[in-house]
């Protein structure tokens, strides 16, 4: 039976003829982008939920990061968050603006890392370049929650 080849096969395929100064250049412009819709007006409470879960992800996203950094990440400041069920919408905005300035901070850690670095997608271990391949993916469907939970928020009254 054929198909579409697994996802993680996908990125490497994708990894070999993509540089990954390109997609890390593609992540800043997508944040930018993050940013503005962060920035809007007219954000309704309903939104709340799906920031608390997307900043959520994220930060997991971070703590992979950190896991695969090993020994490396000791040195990383610690930021301490609150939880996010004790937060109401400006705080959630502003935490995901400084989830993703952290994401990111951590990618170039992992980017620039020597060998023997250890990062994991779809449950495999993979070379830095297929994992920036799969948090370029992530952090897009992310955003896209996002941008449809602002859509669908109504606005002030």
């Amino acid at each position: 039976m054929t198909g579409d080849p697994h996802p993680l096969e996908a990125l490497r395929a994708q990894a070999a003829v993509t540089p990954p100064a390109q997609v890390r250049a593609e992540l800043e412009e997508g944040t930018a982008v993050y940013r503005a819709l962060l920035a809007a007006d007219g954000w309704g409470a309903g939104a709340e939920d799906t920031l608390r879960r997307v900043i959520g992800m994220e930060r997991k996203m971070g703590m992979e990061m950190r896991i695969g950094l090993g020994e490396r990440a000791a040195d990383l400041p610690h930021r301490l968050t609150a939880p996010l069920a004790e937060m109401g919408l400006p705080e959630l905005l502003e935490e995901a603006r400084a989830t993703r300035t952290r994401t990111l901070d951590l990618l170039d850690r992992v980017l620039a890392a020597p060998d023997h670095l250890r990062v994991w997608t779809f449950g495999e271990e993979v070379e830095p370049a297929v994992y920036l391949l799969a948090l370029r993916g992530r952090l897009e469907r992310l955003a896209a929650l996002v941008e449809a939970a602002r859509l669908a928020a109504p606005g002030p009254t």
